[in-house]
């Protein structure tokens, strides 16, 4: 097919998987802005499941390829209060709200660990593999149901090894602890969950549904990693290996997502069998040109369009600017997006602006009036 005849959103996310050449860029992103829904949808999303229909809807306007599909805002509870009108409306699709106390001592999060890995140690008698699979194709009915035919390509699943589940709850500084003292806890509970997890992917894995998925754990920081290389090629790696090699038993390409700097440790993340890299944190000393050159051949890339500081506080023009390099820097295998996600933060003339730069053209309706509509809207709803 050639580059220059309209390719359909399949088609031009497995043309970028195998660095061929599509009619466009393609967008990818995990799109959680009331702002996007609204300008696309004619909808503010409201709870329920009326609210996960109208964010599929405006994801499958926007984007080719995009995860967290069908996430509708969650009801903030009763006592939840804050005075910014911004950390309100973040908190619609966060978790900012579930408050969690410290534990007190070393010795009370060791004690929380075990009894997790107790737990986790009972995953064959307590997961439903067929019930798991059915769940996966009902879901994806439903959600393929609300959109056009030419739909978003959707994230089969979203499959870790469960060091975030663990490491947030305990802190970096106890977790760091444990590792010393009682690495084996650390270990097991990252076996179950491994092995769980692999299980789940043969269960459900099928192209027809989707033919990617994420693999992830957030393992960067700004400029630096947040655990030792040794000890990631010791526990992480060979198990990012497990859940990749699962789903490309199955043909399903893997995108690795973690946040944070991970030059020093690319390598070890292409030979853990990951296809895609998300999501290129530029403001922590990622560069999408600097990877592209050195693995632009072994990996297609996600991202790269800062969300913290650019999508939230620059301009339309500037926007465009780094996505018009972004381009330029990775000619192709790339999908442009934002540093991890467009949520509550980011402008929505900003979101627009990069979204132009896809397509070619400023999406319809993206005039003055109807922008300050949805911001007097916006304005209104988060002071309440």
């Amino acid at each position: 097919m050639s580059a220059r005849q309209k390719m359909t959103k399949l088609e031009r996310t497995l043309a970028t998987f195998q660095h061929q050449a599509t009619d466009r860029v393609p967008l990818y992103d995990l799109m959680l802005n009331d702002d996007c829904i609204e300008y696309f949808t004619g909808v503010y999303a409201p709870y329920g499941e009326d609210g996960s229909r109208v964010q599929a809807q405006a994801v499958d306007r926007m984007l080719d390829m995009a995860r967290g599909v069908g996430w509708g805002p969650r009801q903030l509870p009763a006592d939840f209060y804050t005075a910014d009108p911004k950390l309100r409306a973040y908190a619609r699709y966060s978790d900012l709200r579930d408050q969690h106390v410290p534990f007190a001592s070393l010795d009370a999060a060791t004690a929380w660990l075990k009894d997790l890995n107790r737990e986790a140690g009972k995953w064959r008698e307590t997961t439903d593999l067929p019930r798991e699979a059915e769940n996966t194709r009902q879901a994806f009915a439903r959600l393929y149901s609300w959109m056009e035919a030419d739909h978003v390509v959707c994230c089969l699943r979203e499959s870790g090894m469960g060091l975030d589940w663990i490491r947030a709850p305990i802190g970096l500084e106890y977790f760091s602890y444990l590792c010393a003292d009682a690495p084996e806890l650390i270990s097991e509970h990252l076996e179950f969950v491994t092995e769980r997890e692999v299980a789940i992917i043969h269960a459900i894995a099928d192209p027809a549904i989707s033919p990617w998925a994420l693999t992830y754990g957030d393992i960067g920081m700004k400029n630096t990693l947040l655990h030792s290389p040794a000890w990631l090629r010791q526990e992480f790696f060979p198990r990012l290996k497990r859940l990749n090699d699962a789903y490309h038993e199955h043909g399903i390409y893997c995108l690795f997502h973690s946040d944070g700097y991970l030059m020093e440790i690319l390598p070890d993340l292409i030979a853990a069998g990951i296809d895609g890299l998300n999501p290129i944190e530029t403001v922590a000393g990622m560069d999408i040109g600097e990877v592209y050159r050195l693995y632009g051949d072994k990996l297609f890339l996600t991202g790269g369009i800062d969300m913290s500081q650019l999508l939230s506080h620059g301009t339309p023009e500037e926007v465009r600017a780094v996505c018009r390099q972004a381009v330029i820097d990775a000619p192709r295998g790339y999908f442009m997006g934002s540093t991890t996600e467009i949520d509550n933060s980011s402008r929505l003339e900003n979101v627009l602006a990069m979204i132009s730069m896809s397509w070619g053209f400023t999406p319809p309706g993206a005039t003055p009036d109807i922008l300050e509509q949805i911001r007097r809207r916006k304005d209104q709803s988060r002071g309440s």
